[in-house]
């Protein structure tokens, strides 16, 4: 059991070590290799520095997770505590007293993922809205390519005649005099 959770908790510092286009998930705005280095693992990044990517014209996301709220850092995290659990059971200690905080720390991990899935949500909502634009602007985009060019012109040409003919009618109903001159 103790060298299944050393493999766990391998596979849980990959999965905090998690890259997207090569930024890390959960590191913040770092540029570092990895999220979480060292033993314990702690957070090589930037919590308090969240990326965000905007949306629509007044709305942004934040696309990353804190993963020091998400794992914890060092001493007292997700990863020390699974590895404690090891080394107690490998020692014939008694691992209850991990098990409460594998819990809670679990839960932090359940509320980082249901953050994440409203964040997604959202997105996915924006998506929507933005291919409902889209085609909204395809048609129109299409009918004005599809518009007949010579009737557009004819219009175009009859609107300037009437405007010109009522120009020269208001013209000549409203004839300045030289007494309009003199006033």
């Amino acid at each position: 059991i103790a060298n299944e959770l050393d493999s766990l908790n391998k596979d849980l510092v990959s999965i905090a070590n998690s890259k997207h286009l090569g930024r890390n998930i959960f590191a913040g705005s770092s540029d570092a290799a990895s999220a979480f280095t060292g033993t314990p693992p702690a957070l090589d990044g930037l919590p308090k520095s969240p990326v965000e990517r905007r949306i629509s014209a007044t709305e942004t996301v934040r696309v990353d997770a804190d993963g020091k709220t998400v794992f914890g850092s060092g001493t007292g995290s997700v990863f020390d505590t699974v590895k404690k659990m090891a080394d107690d059971l490998r020692g014939g200690a008694d691992v209850t007293p991990w098990i409460d905080q594998v819990d809670t720390a679990f839960k932090k991990i359940v509320n980082g993922r249901s953050e994440i899935g409203t964040r997604q949500a959202q997105l996915e909502r924006a998506g929507n809205a933005n291919t409902e634009l889209e085609a909204s602007l395809d048609a129109q985009k299409t009918g004005i390519e599809k518009a007949d060019l010579g009737k557009v012109i004819m219009d175009l040409k009859l609107q300037e005649t009437n405007y010109q003919v009522a120009l020269a009618a208001t013209a000549r109903v409203l004839q300045p005099t030289l007494m309009d001159f003199l006033r």
